[in-house]
């Protein structure tokens, strides 16, 4: 397997996504491109279609257009590599990736829909990683950006250092948030509780806290299950997502909201934020505030062009602290769906900033990563990188793979991109059980093309709370992205170094010269330049 990224020779995950006076020259000089830069004419490429090669010149025109480059091969198969929104009378980059399975010859192309538009190419780069080097990049950016080395000095009470002194260190919370969806069924279910609990540090509620659950009819709330779900997870120091406050999409917002006039809409829907948001405010560690509003527009079509951002403002008054979040699909999973592609998601955000108030609000990322076809890993960092460097932090919100033999390996794959990735600060799996969603009939059902009704796409346990693939993986990866055990003793310096990934540790120090008095210590490891210094006496 080949994974082909228009990155830098030694892999960074900065882009230049702004508008640019001036190109950018070729990167890794090319890779496998030649004459990247047209400095030699039209010397290994070729005009196709209208393309011609001209002089450089300078564009005033208004006006923006996507841009894609995608490639096709020898049999007429066609691959998208990325888009970005260009505007004129600048440079835009674009940035994407493709993975090849075989050896084949293809053509490059970069296309707008729009036939009246000069579209101008100055630097074309292509590198290819093979899986292993693909693979060396995740672990370098894991040990760079998701540990860091500690150093636990050991003395005796007159500060003379103790060599041979006996160190036990435990992680008892990661930093890295990794959690599982659920629903209410966990409430009255002790199997079920006994098998989330030791496992996630975060959860999202399926559909307990969405208003079409707390106000089915109008004027009549319930929050009763919210309620003891939020007070559950908290007993068990289980952070929780708050989603959603509300929706853009016509097709789940209730009928009675519908049958509104738009001035009792917008009553009604602020009448809303203020109830989730002043209830839950401090329970939840981030809003999703509207849901799915890059292809919705439910909101907009009523109120007018600028009413998401007005209720990202309301739920900022109400909540000044907790991050709020755009969620969206299709931005990782579907390089296809031009209304999510990772430019025109930052021109949503910079829209929601640019309403009077907005401007140094914390608006984060949240991409669902509902993975129902082959995901492309290329594509993936690619549009991390470019989300990335508007440095807000992300989130996979709602992540499955498709039902079927490659669903636990394709959960992996995606898992460890999005861990070893900088930008991305949580991932919560969509994995959350119910008996009738991960029943012998929904689980042996072959015809993986097909939901069966009532069917999970992903189930984590059978109904016996027995692991299934995707589980082992989740398992997996919980242990293998934790430091937990490690013993060891200083050294003649009495020192003792380790490197560890960043969350809250325990310690326990003690020295054969003193055994009735070993020392406790609890201590968080964030990240930072240089070893984490420790001192502790016994």
């Amino acid at each position: 397997m080949f994974a082909y990224s228009l990155e830098v020779i030694i892999y960074t995950t900065t882009i230049q996504f702004q508008c640019l006076p001036e190109p950018l020259p070729p990167q890794y000089n090319g890779g496998l491109v030649r004459n990247p830069n047209f400095d030699m004419g039209l010397d290994h490429w070729n005009e196709f279609g209208d393309a011609k090669m001209m002089p450089r010149k300078s564009k005033t025109d208004k006006g923006s257009e996507t841009v894609s480059a995608f490639y096709t091969s020898t049999n007429y198969h066609t691959v998208l590599i990325g888009s970005v929104v260009a505007k004129s009378g600048c440079w835009s980059m674009l940035k994407g990736g493709f993975t090849a399975y075989e050896n084949m010859k293809a053509e490059l192309h970069f296309s707008t829909n729009n036939t009246d538009v000069e579209l101008w190419i100055d630097s074309v780069s292509l590198k290819p990683f093979t899986k292993l080097e693909w693979q060396d990049h995740q672990n370098e950016s894991i040990n760079r950006v998701r540990k860091r080395n500690i150093r636990i000095h050991v003395t005796n009470r007159q500060g003379q250092k103790l060599q041979g002194a006996k160190i036990a260190i435990d992680q008892t919370r990661p930093h890295f948030l990794l959690g599982c969806s659920t629903t209410e069924t966990i409430l009255n279910h002790k199997a079920y509780q006994d098998w989330f609990t030791p496992r996630f540090t975060a959860t999202t509620f399926n559909n307990e806290m969405k208003w079409y659950y707390t106000e089915v009819l109008q004027d009549q709330e319930n929050y009763t299950v919210p309620d003891a779900m939020v007070s559950f997870f908290k007993k068990h120091k289980i952070s929780i997502r708050g989603h959603t406050i509300l929706w853009a999409s016509t097709n789940v917002t209730q009928y009675w909201v519908r049958l509104l006039q738009p001035k009792d809409i917008l009553k009604a829907a602020v009448r809303r934020v203020g109830s989730v948001v002043s209830r839950y405010s401090g329970d939840v560690i981030g809003w999703d505030v509207m849901n799915e509003n890059l292809h919705n527009s439910f909101y907009e079509e009523k109120l007018g062009p600028n009413a998401s951002a007005m209720f990202y403002q309301i739920v900022r008054a109400l909540d000044p602290n907790t991050p709020l979040f755009l969620n969206e699909y299709n931005t990782l999973e579907f390089p296809t769906d031009m209304n999510v592609i990772p430019s025109r998601y930052v021109e949503k955000i910079r829209e929601t900033r640019s309403f009077p108030g907005n401007e140094r609000m914390d608006v984060r990322i949240g991409l669902q990563g509902h993975f129902l076809r082959t995901p492309k890993l290329s594509h993936m960092r690619a549009t991390l990188d470019v989300l990335g460097a508007t440095n807000m932090p992300i989130w996979l919100t709602e992540l499955d793979t498709k039902r079927g033999p490659a669903q636990a390996v394709e959960l992996e794959e995606i898992m460890r991109e999005a861990f070893a990735h900088p930008a991305i600060e949580g991932i919560i799996v969509w994995g959350g059980w119910k008996p009738t969603g991960c029943n012998q009939t929904c689980l042996t059902n072959k015809n993986y093309d097909v939901l069966p009704k009532g069917c999970a796409e992903m189930c984590l346990t059978d109904n016996n709370f027995k692991n299934l693939p995707p589980g082992d993986v989740v398992d997996k990866l919980i242990k293998e992205w934790k430091t937990t055990n490690v013993t060891g003793v200083t050294n003649i310096d009495g020192v003792f170094e380790q490197n560890v990934f960043l969350g809250e540790y325990s310690v326990t120090v003690s020295h054969p010269m003193f055994p009735r008095r070993p020392v406790k210590k609890k201590f968080n490891v964030t990240n930072g330049k240089g070893p984490l210094e420790m001192w502790v006496s016994v």
